[in-house]
């Protein structure tokens, strides 16, 4: 726990302290995800149960607007599990650190970045967890179309790379292939610095050749519409 707590704490402390021009902005972003997680595996699956989740991202414009550093985290519950994740008190979490270059449209903005990420399903009283740690890489875009209103997109791909897992059937450390894609879709409405945003989010996390879904390829999936507030502060 205080392993996670430090890298949240350097993340944000990275973010918002990396020095930038006057003109560079800082963005903050409270949000609430109410997914559908859909766990898929033959002979197991389909699972489905909902995870509320809440997050937050930080994201610091630097070098005069040129690149950016972003900060992403999202945590919360699952509800009414079913099947083999049946333990109360399990958890997903997310997080990851990016580097943006920026790129200017006409009329918005948008980015490539490429950064570090992990993806985790957590069952701290059985336990357990799946969880993948690793690059991604990703680009996303923002466009005003009419006075104070936009539209906003994203997807990443967290590359194909050794995840680990610990499960009541099995003894010790399992390594596994896994990637990851993730996409949202959003419209948003901003008034000065504060604004509102709402749309629909997905995160496809795929695994091949599991010991957890019978030697078999699975997969996560989340998706869902969320709601969160904006502030941007020079």
């Amino acid at each position: 726990m205080y392993k996670r707590l430090s890298v949240v704490a350097v993340a944000i402390a990275l973010v918002v302290a990396t020095g930038a021009p006057a003109s560079a902005a800082t963005y903050f972003q409270l949000r609430y995800w109410s997914t559908n997680q859909l766990w898929n595996a033959p002979g197991f699956g389909p699972d489905t149960w909902s995870s509320p989740m809440f997050g937050f991202s930080i994201r610091r414009d630097i070098m005069g607007g040129a690149w950016a550093l972003s900060f992403n985290y999202d945590s919360g519950p699952l509800n009414n599990p079913v099947g083999l994740v049946d333990t109360p008190g399990d958890y997903n979490r997310f997080w990851n650190i990016n580097l943006h270059r920026n790129f200017s449209l006409a009329n918005g903005m948008a980015s490539v970045y490429a950064g570090y990420g992990s993806l985790a399903v957590e069952g701290p009283a059985f336990p357990y967890h799946v969880r993948q740690r690793g690059p991604r890489v990703g680009i996303d875009a923002k466009v005003n179309f009419r006075e104070n209103w936009y539209v906003v997109g994203d997807v990443a791909y967290t590359f194909g790379g050794t995840a680990e897992q610990l499960n009541y059937s099995l003894v010790g450390l399992v390594s596994l292939n896994a990637s990851a894609v993730e996409y949202r879709a959003g419209l948003g409405y901003m008034r000065g610095r504060w604004g509102l945003e709402g749309g629909y989010r997905v995160i496809d996390w795929r695994h091949n050749t599991a010991a957890f879904c019978g030697g078999a390829s699975c997969s996560f999936n989340w998706s869902g519409w969320y709601a969160a507030i904006n502030l941007t502060t020079p």
